[in-house]
């Protein structure tokens, strides 16, 4: 069994497109219900779920994005946008992620085409103070992350991300670019 189409699966079934069983095998019916899926969303239906289909399969045209258990988004989990003052001063989740974020960083990791780390995400007020945030910093709201893509310099990284509409700070000395909505 495959976890990531096992996902797919259950994220097909839940758009009314039928994979066949929920057992993550990428057999017949489950490569139909992706052809299905692509031809309704406007993309090659080649039944091979790639950046642009996984986007759209786990983001969607409502900007919904699909959870499963400790997943915020197909790529990232959850725990990475948790508060990193360990518990010190608050539970790790002052605030949710902002939805629209975090499907833009999804997208951002689609079109990177690789892995994206999660330097800092939400924040409780006393640890953006420790860290130097500002005052009215947006990561106390969950409205911005701070992150990096191994072997991409950061400007390209931010100009991706500028052109999904994000609002980037690039902090080349400290080797991360500050993304917010």
């Amino acid at each position: 069994m495959n976890a990531l189409i096992k996902k797919t699966q259950e994220a097909l079934a839940a758009r009314g497109y039928d994979p066949g069983p929920i057992d993550g095998v990428d057999g017949p019916r489950t490569r139909k219900a992706v052809q299905a899926f692509q031809a309704a969303s406007g993309l090659e239906t080649d039944g091979i779920v790639g950046n642009l289909t996984e986007t759209r399969l786990f983001t969607g045209q409502l900007g919904v994005i699909a959870f499963d258990g400790d997943s915020a988004t197909a790529h990232f989990a959850r725990a990475e946008f948790a508060c990193d003052c360990n518990g010190a001063y608050c539970d790790g989740f002052p605030a949710e992620m902002n939805r629209e974020l975090l499907l833009k960083l999804e997208a951002l990791r689609n079109a990177l085409d690789t892995p994206v780390i999660i330097t800092s995400g939400v924040r409780c007020p006393t640890r953006n103070a420790e860290v130097g945030g500002v005052e009215k910093s947006q990561h106390l709201f969950g409205q911005a992350a701070d992150l990096y893509a191994p072997g991409i310099p950061i400007a390209t990284v931010a100009a991706v991300a500028e052109s999904l509409g994000l609002y980037t700070i690039l902090y080349e000395d400290r080797g991360f670019v500050h993304l917010a909505v």
